[in-house]
């Protein structure tokens, strides 16, 4: 056969022309009862995306599939007979990756009433259907896409009211209360703190957390008043939850970046079966972008690895078996190269070796059985080890030979069993009760030089064990749709002791209209310190006592209203004012100190008394719009008060009293193409100074390193930050698979932030000690 040259030429074109074909992905997932968590059969599930209507039905199991979708943002509305509707806002689809959705409804006190409801925007309320006031939900699209969110769930939480954090780590203060209040829970169970070089940098907080936001599913997160179910905790609760892997088919992802890379894999075990493995491994450095960040982050690695492996049967319940384990390593030290220490060596961190090293791991066992369609049994059994070892040095004088200055070495290791009890007994009433008991142990030594230049002494070196209870049960009531009041109580038991804390919890909302609701929320909360605290040997007149074993938990009441408005279909007001009066909090008779103000020591050579008092009043404003049309933002002030009293009487501001946090979000979505996403977004954080000891200058200058003056504690209020944050993403969708670029920036501008001081010994002179940390990552993700 013969071919013109015509016709050559026409079908080279035609091969080469950009194909217009339409790239699609894939909705799954379930409708479940809000309260019981039985599954809802024959929901009507409606894909909404301009004008165009893609629907579906549900199936007796309340499953739901829609399968070549074309990829971009849909609204969802979910309606079922006898249930209010909900909406979900901006789901995005994509190719590479199946969407899974958890959609729960909540059914309607007065059925007929609920077909004349307008669909509820769920994005605004909680998951818990028992949180009324102070709790957001957090989705981990959004941590991604939001700028300063880092895929982080503590930084994406730093744009919410009331949360303030640093650039450097993660740790967060809630409401003017220390990191260390925060509560971590993990698949319904209480975890240790999940972050790299966590309680390294400051308790509570760490690095960057060792979460990946692959293996997350939207969360809660709760910054006062919680549930009866959450308990030893003062400040903040983090309600994180691990998604299941795809039971129908295989993907993976690769990310590479400037910090590191990151790889994952979910599907079923086989063909035949429900069961589903989903698992993720980072494997991050600093050091690769250590000139662009800072000096003092040299040397810095982290990796980690998660995992949940998911067992549905038809008769016995789902088992799950999930995990978390981390190990991070951090060493510094300083320039050998002595003709250039003039330019190099000015403080005494520019001539000390630090090497600190830290694994952490958590693996648990879970089971959840349903009871008919009215309630289920959540069981879990877990364990986990955390160990962290630090030592340091410094050149002495002639900068040639180096000096141990201290070493700490603790491990903690906890065994823990749980158990939950959630049954509705009718549309009105839903009760949750459960237990935890946690066996806690520790080891701890550490060793200081009593002067430069002599060996290490050991300070302290103790081991111990003890048990914790704590047992919880509350009620949902939805008197009317409008309605709603959940009472509660929380018991906590320490067997050390035998103190234990009796905790009423009560929340009601009243909605007025579609628009427009009230809340109000009160909780007694109460929280047990670290385990060495209680049973470290303090020394007493030549002698060694357990001089704290009988310190009691420190407690806070919390009270809290709220107002909340949904101005337009896809735009929310939340204003809340609030109250926090601490008590029994441990402190030093005749001293300033408080454990309220703790950041980092393991161990506290005195003995410690429950009469220490704190108070945090304030309001927190929230207008956020919610992803439509392309744009999103949101808007946060806070404006607060945050005081205490410590051992001598005397009421004084916090170290984290900060008194204005404020946040501007904006961010926009475009669709290339009608099939790829660039998304642009900033943040700017203002942030008032948090507060530290003023310096005695001439004692300073006479010893050559500084001495703090606490004739006046926390009396110097640091300068103010305004931090700049941008992320830019751009998503390519192809067959099966999809690709995301993301540059993320954390304070571009380079703000600074304060560190207390620091003796220069070239210039003899005190310096603020400060830091202006730019963190950035360029990343490529591909998903198939």
């Amino acid at each position: 056969m013969k071919f013109s040259a015509i016709t050559i030429l026409i079908t080279f074109l035609f091969l080469n022309l950009p194909s217009f074909a339409q790239v699609t992905g894939e909705i799954e997932g379930i409708v479940i009862d809000e309260h019981s968590e039985s599954t809802i059969p024959f929901a009507t599930i409606l894909l909404l995306n301009d004008g165009e209507i893609i629907g579906t039905a549900g199936n007796e199991a309340g499953e739901f599939s829609i399968n070549n979708i074309p990829v971009g943002r849909y609204n969802i509305q979910v309606r079922s007979v006898g249930y209010q509707p909900v909406e979900l806002n901006g789901v995005l689809v994509t190719s590479g990756r199946t969407q899974y959705l958890t959609i729960r409804v909540s059914e309607s006190v007065y059925a007929l009433e609920a077909l004349l409801v307008s669909p509820q925007q769920e994005k605004q309320n909680p998951l818990n259907s028992m949180a009324t006031v102070s709790s957001k939900q957090l989705s981990m699209e959004e941590a991604n896409r939001f700028a300063g969110g880092f895929d982080d769930p503590a930084r994406l939480v730093s744009s919410f009211a009331g949360v303030a954090s640093n650039v450097t780590t993660n740790g967060i203060v809630v409401r003017g209360n220390s990191p260390k209040g925060v509560l971590w829970r993990m698949e319904g169970v209480p975890i240790p703190n999940p972050n790299h070089f966590a309680e390294v940098t400051g308790f509570g907080g760490g690095g960057i957390t060792a979460l990946s936001s692959k293996m997350l599913s939207d969360s809660d997160f709760f910054t006062a008043a919680f549930p009866a179910e959450y308990g030893n905790a003062l400040s903040a609760v983090f309600d994180l939850s691990i998604r299941n892997g795809n039971n129908a088919h295989h993907e993976h992802s690769a990310e590479l970046g400037l910090l590191g890379f990151d790889i994952s894999s979910e599907g079923p075990f086989s063909k035949s079966g429900n069961a589903s493995y989903l698992a993720n491994y980072r494997y991050s450095t600093f050091g690769l972008v250590d000139q662009l960040i800072s000096d003092d982050v040299f040397g810095i690695t982290y990796q980690d690895f998660s995992f949940k492996l998911h067992f549905p049967t038809e008769k016995a319940g789902v088992f799950s078996v999930w995990g978390l384990a981390l190990t991070d390593a951090s060493n510094s030290n300083p320039d050998t190269d002595t003709t250039a220490t003039d330019a190099t060596w000015k403080y005494y961190d520019d001539i000390t070796t630090e090497n600190t090293q830290q694994s952490s791991g958590i693996v648990g066992i879970s089971h959840k059985y349903a009871i008919g369609n009215n309630g289920f049994i959540n069981s879990s059994l877990t364990g986990s080890v955390t160990d962290i070892f630090s030592e340091t040095s410094r050149l002495d004088s002639t900068f040639t030979t180096s000096f141990p200055t201290d070493r700490i070495e603790y491990n903690t290791t906890d065994l823990q069993i749980s158990s939950v009890l959630n049954y509705k007994f009718g549309t009105v009433h839903t009760n949750r009760t459960g237990f935890i008991f946690t066996n806690l142990s520790y080891d701890f030594e550490l060793a200081e030089a009593p002067e430069f230049g002599n060996n290490l002494e050991t300070f302290a070196n103790d081991d111990g064990r003890s048990n914790l209870l704590q047992a919880y049960t509350q009620s949902s009531f939805n008197v009317t749709d409008k309605l709603q009041v959940n009472p509660g109580i929380h018991l906590l038991y320490f067997s050390l002791n035998g103190n234990y804390s009796i905790e009423p919890r009560f929340a009601a909302s009243y909605q007025i209209n579609d628009k427009s609701g009230f809340s109000a929320g009160y909780g007694l909360h109460s929280q047990l310190e670290k385990l060495s605290f209680y049973l470290s040997d303090i020394p007493q007149n030549s002698i060694t006592r357990q001089l704290n074993k009988n310190l009691d938990f420190s407690k806070a009441h919390h009270i809290v209203v709220g107002y909340n408005l949904m101005i337009t279909g896809n735009t929310h007001l939340k204003i809340e004012p609030y109250y926090q009066y601490l008590f029994d909090l441990p402190v030093i008779d005749n001293s300033y100190f408080s454990m309220i103000n703790l950041t980092d020591d393991f161990f506290i050579n005195d003995e410690l008394i429950n009469k220490g008092t704190g108070k945090n009043l304030g309001v927190d404003v929230t207008l956020e719009r919610f992803l439509d049309n392309g744009w999103y933002y949101l808007l946060t002030l806070s404006l607060f008060d945050s005081n205490y009293t410590g051992g001598d009487g005397i009421e004084r501001d916090t170290r984290f009293n900060r008194q204005v946090l404020s946040n501007v979000l904006f961010g926009k979505e475009w669709s290339i193409n009608q099939k790829n996403l660039l998304n642009a977004s900033f943040k700017y954080t203002y942030l008032g100074g948090n507060r530290t000891h003023p310096v005695d200058t001439q004692a300073s200058l006479a010893q050559k390193e500084i001495i703090e003056d606490f004739s006046d504690p926390y009396g110097i209020k640091n300068p103010d930050s305004h931090v700049l944050s941008l992320t830019f993403t751009y998503r390519i969708n192809k067959d099966n698979r999809s690709s995301h670029w993301t540059l993320q920036i954390i304070n571009l501008l380079g703000a600074k932030e304060y560190l207390g001081y620091q003796y220069n010994f070239l210039d003899h002179t005190v310096e603020r000690n400060t830091d202006a940390v730019f963190l950035p990552n360029l990343s490529y993700k591909i998903e198939f």
